[in-house]
């Protein structure tokens, strides 16, 4: 063998590899997290998302150390704790995401009615808004009735459907009359 490595087995080697491979990706993962800016929004999401490389890695060192049942476990629990974390800071401090606890989240503005402008523009705005506002309600309107029209076909054919069926039965009945006979 080349290197100086005639008394280590192919194992070994392989080993060596997979381990220095996990330590490469705690470190990045390391950086990335130091990296992260405290004031950015969804941050403990973006750090939970990051530890997801250090569990990729834990697992890779496992199965290097010949425990692949600690590796199977760790592959199952680790999402796990991932998942509890993120929805324990969710309900409990996430004031960000969560209309719990921020309330100025359900209220939802789709037609853009309170959007800031100047006052010299906001009579055009509104009336722009207005005329957009009537529009959506008639195309909403006509959405309605064709869906209607829609539903009383559909119920329509279904009588029908029921009816045949109906006289179907009474046909098999007065024809098992006459096979009896």
């Amino acid at each position: 063998m080349a290197f100086g490595l005639e008394g280590i087995s192919l194992i070994t080697i392989i080993q060596s590899v997979l381990l220095v491979i996990s330590a490469l990706l705690i470190i990045i993962a390391a950086i990335g997290i130091l990296r992260m800016d405290n004031d950015m929004p969804n941050v403990v999401y973006a750090r939970i998302h990051i530890l997801g490389m250090v569990d990729v890695a834990g697992i890779i060192a496992f199965i290097a150390l010949g425990q692949p049942l600690f590796a199977l476990i760790y592959l199952f629990l680790a999402p796990l704790l991932a998942h509890a974390l993120a929805n324990g800071y969710y309900h409990g401090e996430d004031d960000y995401n969560n209309p719990v606890l921020n309330p100025d989240l359900l209220i939802e503005d789709p037609y853009n009615l309170n959007k800031d402008s100047d006052s010299d523009s906001e009579s055009d705005d509104s009336s722009e808004n207005i005329s957009n506002l009537e529009e959506t309600s008639n195309l909403e309107e006509n959405s309605d009735s064709e869906e209607a029209s829609d539903l009383e076909e559909a119920s329509d054919l279904k009588e029908e459907n029921n009816e045949s069926a109906e006289s179907g039965e009474e046909n098999l009945k007065d024809g098992e009359g006459d096979d009896n006979d």
